[in-house]
Formats: C-alpha cells, sequence, structure tokens
C-alpha cells in the first residue's frame, strides 16, 4: 500500500468518525421512548465514540472532522447515559 492509498484511508475513517458522531445525535431524536430506546441511545452512543476516539488518533488533514465526531459522540454519551440512569431510577422506585 502506498502512501496515498495509507492517506485516503485515514481521510474515509475521519469523515466516517464525523458520521457516526451525527448519528449518534440522530439517535437521540428518532430513538423509540421507553427502555429499549434508552438502551439503543446508549449503545449507539458508545460506539460511535470508541470509533471516533480511535480515528482521532490517526494523523491526516481532515482530522478535524474526527475530533468534531468526538466530541458529538461524546456529548450524546453523557446524554444517553443520564436518561439511562432517570429511565433505570425510575424502575426501580
Amino acid at each position: 500500500m502506498t502512501d496515498d492509498q495509507g492517506a485516503a484511508g485515514e481521510q474515509v475513517r475521519h469523515l466516517a468518525a464525523l458520521g457516526a458522531g451525527v448519528v449518534a445525535m440522530l439517535t437521540v431524536v428518532w430513538a423509540p421512548s421507553g427502555a429499549v430506546g434508552d438502551l439503543l441511545m446508549l449503545v449507539v452512543a458508545v460506539a460511535a465514540l470508541l470509533f471516533t476516539l480511535d480515528a482521532v488518533r490517526r494523523h491526516g488533514p481532515l482530522r478535524w472532522a474526527a475530533i468534531a465526531g468526538a466530541l458529538l459522540a461524546g456529548l450524546v454519551t453523557i446524554a444517553a447515559a443520564g436518561i439511562a440512569i432517570v429511565a433505570v431510577a425510575r424502575l426501580v422506585s
């Protein structure tokens, strides 16, 4: 694999990381209500966060896209975890 192919692969990874952050954000909006939706939001957000953090560690000209995706995924993870904690508290009480 040449350097050009490796750089193109990193650019695709960075753009995919941005897409993962956007998908995590959209999951919060369009997830079904209830415990299943809360779990879905949390799983998608954590998966997006892990993927974007891997992409942020790689160098390339579109690294900013991976950082933006990681920020989105991180914010969604915090929100989804809070929503899941409230749902669990409602079930327990």
